[in-house]
């Protein structure tokens, strides 16, 4: 801004005009500019203020009502004249017969129901040998094998192992999600205990092979074919148990034979990694120990005697029993064992520790109990459904079967019920505090009654349960009334 000086005129004292320039007005002087600044935006967000409700209280509103007092001569006078026909009516209930043999329905829950019925594609005759759930509970894997074989110890047919994935939308009772085939029956199926996609399974001529399914090519992490002390006979039973050594966390996969070998296998998602740990072996000679005379075809001293079945003590690793050929009912130990005399030597071991009293028919099936401690069931042809305690060697309890036993399950979710399924193609729930059956929980495999050859719980939702029959089908099962049955099972104890 440039400042310009103007004349001013002023007169002084003597009135002559005195001419000068101004030093402090200025005429300012004016220019357009940009501006610096950057140009405004403007935005509209939405406050994150808190929703607030409004919600009715749940107190009563407390309403004082003033009542007229009870006038006593009148109420005594009522309950004289009252009182004869009421004690007469309760005599009348009592003595009176026709409530026996009612049960109550409870119309509160659901009824039993089938939900799916799983079937194989192929047209080929062959039975459901064996039946798991995955860790997940999403995934049933049906093991098939066929009914009959020329030959005892040799197999020419191809098995296979069947998984449906009931949780998948496009889920379909006929189609599998995935198929695994074998080069002989399938006799048992178990799947990994933690990791979902790892399934081991058992074959007629002894082979043992775990699958990684979640590797889209080479499945297969390994199998004991070219295994020195393998099975040379039939796999009869697979089982996962949590490894002695707490130092590491891998479960162990068991495995037992119609060889009498009881083998211990290490499993992991690496297939170099499957390799044989331990090898035991049920001679003849053990299995008299307590037994008095079996009926077994292996009866040659030093010869080894056919495994049934096995389950391993919950809270002691190293204990565990063992089911034989001839009803025979052992007690092992895995760290407790001897090595087997024999000429030549062998590698195997004598776990046996004493002998519990034996079935007087075939034994089919043990399981010790995962919540009660030292207890084990166990069942046989000669229809007897046993309650053992690992310490004493005869049953503390002994529960009749009005049919043939097949095999049994403890129920994950209660601890005093298990699962029986027998020859005339129905599932029963026991209880071991009464040693009756619960009749509303009665399942029958379908409307034909046709052979039920395995079950299995489901691990994450206890309520489904599979059941397969010699007819290559399979039915999930729906049991959500179980808990209401058992508790009314309770309450009509605590009344007697």
């Amino acid at each position: 801004m440039a400042n310009v000086l103007t004349e001013t005129n002023f007169s002084d004292y003597s009135g002559t005009s005195v001419a000068f320039s101004s030093c402090w007005r200025s005429e300012p002087s004016l220019e357009d500019g940009e501006a610096q600044t950057e140009t405004c935006r403007y935005e509209e967000i939405g406050c994150q203020s808190v929703t607030s409700e409004s919600k009715w209280t749940q107190t009563d509103d407390i309403q004082i009502h003033v009542t007229a007092p009870v006038d006593d001569e009148k109420l005594a006078e009522f309950l004289r004249k009252v009182l004869p026909m009421v004690i007469a009516e309760l005599n009348d209930a009592y003595e009176s017969h026709a409530f026996d043999g009612y049960e109550l329905i409870d119309d509160s829950e659901k009824d039993i129901r089938k939900l799916y019925s799983l079937r194989m594609t192929s047209q080929k005759e062959a039975m459901v040998s064996s039946l798991t759930w995955n860790s997940t509970g999403s995934v049933v894997a049906l093991a098939y094998s066929e009914l009959e074989h020329d030959s005892d110890s040799w197999c020419d047919h191809m098995g296979s192992i069947h998984l449906f994935n009931i949780d998948r939308r496009d889920f379909s009772p006929t189609n599998p999600s995935k198929i695994l085939e074998t080069s002989s029956c399938v006799t048992c199926v178990s799947a990994h205990p933690r990791e979902p996609s790892i399934l081991a399974a058992g074959t007629f001529v002894g082979e043992v092979l775990v699958w990684n399914l979640q590797r889209d090519e080479d499945t297969l992490l390994g199998g004991s074919g070219l295994v020195q002390g393998a099975h040379v006979d039939a796999v009869s039973q697979l089982a996962w148990i949590r490894n002695p050594n707490s130092r590491q966390g891998d479960p162990l996969l068991v495995s037992s034979g119609c060889d009498g070998r009881i083998l211990i296998w290490k499993v992991t998602t690496i297939p170099e990694n499957f390799m044989l740990l331990e090898q035991f072996a049920i001679t003849y000679n053990s299995a008299l120990k307590g037994n008095g005379k079996l009926r077994s075809p292996f009866g040659v001293a030093g010869s080894e005697v056919g495994v049934v079945c096995f389950s391993f003590a919950h809270k002691d690793l190293t204990t565990f029993i063992v089911g034989i050929e001839g009803g025979g009912l052992l007690r092992c130990s895995t760290v407790s064992s001897k090595p087997i005399e024999a000429d030549p030597p062998v590698a195997f071991k004598d776990p046996v520790l004493s002998a519990y009293k034996k079935h007087e028919g075939a034994v089919c099936a043990v399981q010790c109990s995962s919540q009660q401690m030292n207890i084990f069931l166990s069942c046989g042809s000669d229809k007897e459904i046993r309650v053992y305690n690992i310490e004493q060697p005869i049953p503390v309890k002994v529960i009749l079967s009005p049919t043939k036993v097949l095999g049994l399950e403890w129920w994950t979710i209660e601890e005093h019920m298990f699962a029986v399924w027998d020859v005339g193609g129905f599932v029963n729930f026991y209880s071991i505090r009464t040693g009756e059956t619960i009749p509303s929980m009665k399942l029958t495999e379908s409307d034909k009654h046709r052979m039920i050859s395995s079950i299995c719980f489901n691990p994450r939702r206890a309520e489904l349960l599979a059941v397969g029959d010699v007819q290559g089908k399979a039915i999930i099962w729906s049991v959500p009334g179980v808990m209401k049955s058992v508790q009314m099972e309770g309450n009509m104890e605590k009344i007697k």
